[in-house]
């Protein structure tokens, strides 16, 4: 399976849009659960979403995101195949317990 960074535009928050909100963020946590949509981020002017996703293809690619509820509001701008996508692991994933300064 590949990593895709997937760029892309948001319409106008609309009182349409902001009633699909609890769907779409019922299905991003299905998505990061099943580890494919990896990070999912969004600007603070609202206009723009950027997420990595792990698929096959970039066909795979935009048949996930099509399927987001949110989807009519969302225009992808680029696709990329990424080399690589580090990311920081919280420790208690690791089975190592937290520091405590006390």
């Amino acid at each position: 399976m590949k990593s895709y960074m997937v760029n892309i535009a948001l319409g106008d928050f609309s009182e349409e849009f902001m009633k699909l909100i609890p769907l779409q963020r019922a299905q991003v946590n299905i998505l990061m659960q099943s580890n494919r949509l990896v990070s999912y981020a969004v600007s603070s002017d609202r206009k723009t979403l950027w997420m990595t996703i792990n698929a096959e293809n970039e066909h795979e690619v935009e048949s996930l995101v099509t399927a987001m509820p949110l989807h009519k509001y969302m225009r992808i701008e680029e696709t990329r195949e990424l080399m690589f996508h580090e990311r920081a692991v919280p420790q208690q994933s690791l089975g190592m317990p937290s520091f405590s300064l006390n």
